[in-house]
């Protein structure tokens, strides 16, 4: 073989080669990205139904120790509605751990600084002085890997998390028994409560008798952060009018109009799911599915009657 012959066999690519080549692995990374950047938010979303399923898991062995639920914030509150002392307001009493910062029963001193995540006190307390902490062992758990810490952000998906904790306890079970949740008989009319994902209400009237299934009991919710979980005060507390986090496989309308996604709950019998619900869907409107009463309703005052009756077996002194 000529010299000649054999420059021209083993020449390199052309420019025109190279650039159909570049191209065509520019198109095949610019069609996997967005699949990959799916299944690692689906991923995520596997994670955090664990999560929540895990800290039910803990849960339920507190309760197995303690007979009841552990505390949540809203008890403090709810000792004034009895008229009872008002409890310490302090870390450690909690299940997820903060500090609540009431100092009386209607002022509120900060517990922690903002940035919530770069405050030392903040995430000396949370998770590991709540009182679940001893039986789930791994701070992990109580942050979904899609949930970024920030500034809260009102997003769908819930934006700016406080990087410590992203689920929300049931603000009404705390030191309840699961067997105080088998059912509740209405003392009074409570009418066109809301429902989920639809315009339906549901009514329930006076000496009406609800039975809880533990199936569809929402006990842990993966809670929207601009609703106190890293807004005023980043408590791991889920009242009737916080909000869920649709995280989990967003559905965009148009001009973010029907906005819908998954969110991770935790229910009563420790089975997780990830529903489907727009976003922003508020916590009464998921007490009302299953017919729990909740203290602030949609229209007019508070439902201190119904409450009163729901929450009677919180004990009246500190119970710690």
């Amino acid at each position: 073989m000529s010299f000649d012959s054999w420059r021209h066999q083993s020449r390199g690519f052309t420019l025109v080669e190279l650039l159909v080549v570049i191209s065509i692995i520019g198109l095949l990374v610019a069609i996997l990205i967005p699949a990959l950047s799916k299944a690692r938010k689906q991923a995520g979303g596997v994670v955090c139904q664990s999560n929540v399923r895990s800290l039910m898991t803990g849960m339920n062995v507190y309760v197995a120790d303690e007979g009841a639920f552990p505390g949540t914030h809203s008890l403090f509150f709810f000792q004034t509605l009895f008229g009872g002392p008002s409890w310490p307001r302090i870390s450690g009493v909690t299940w997820d751990g903060a500090r609540d910062g009431l100092q009386d029963n209607l002022s509120y001193t900060p517990p922690y600084s903002k940035p919530f995540h770069l405050d030392p006190k903040f995430t000396q307390d949370v998770p590991t002085a709540g009182t679940l902490f001893k039986y789930v062992k791994d701070e992990r758990v109580y942050v979904c890997p899609n949930d970024k810490p920030g500034v809260s952000t009102d997003t769908p998906e819930g934006g700016g998390g406080n990087g410590r904790i992203s689920y929300g306890l049931n603000a009404y079970i705390g030191y309840r028994s699961p067997d105080s949740l088998r059912n509740f008989r209405y003392v009074a009319d409570s009418l066109g409560n809301k429902l989920p994902g639809t315009n339906d209400t549901r009514s329930f009237l006076a000496g009406q008798v609800v039975t809880f299934t533990p199936a569809t009991f929402v006990t842990l919710v993966e809670e929207h952060p601009k609703t106190n979980l890293n807004g005023d005060w980043p408590d791991g507390n889920f009242n009737g009018i916080d909000q869920i986090a649709t995280r989990h496989q967003l559905q965009k309308g148009p001009n973010q109009v029907g906005v819908k996604g998954r969110t991770s709950i935790a229910y009563l019998d420790g089975h997780a799911e990830a529903p489907l619900y727009p976003a922003r869907t508020m916590g009464r409107k998921l007490f009302a599915s299953f017919g729990q009463p909740y203290i602030w309703r949609d229209g007019g005052g508070p439902d201190y009657t119904n409450m009163t009756a729901f929450l009677k077996e919180i004990p009246g002194s500190c119970p710690w």
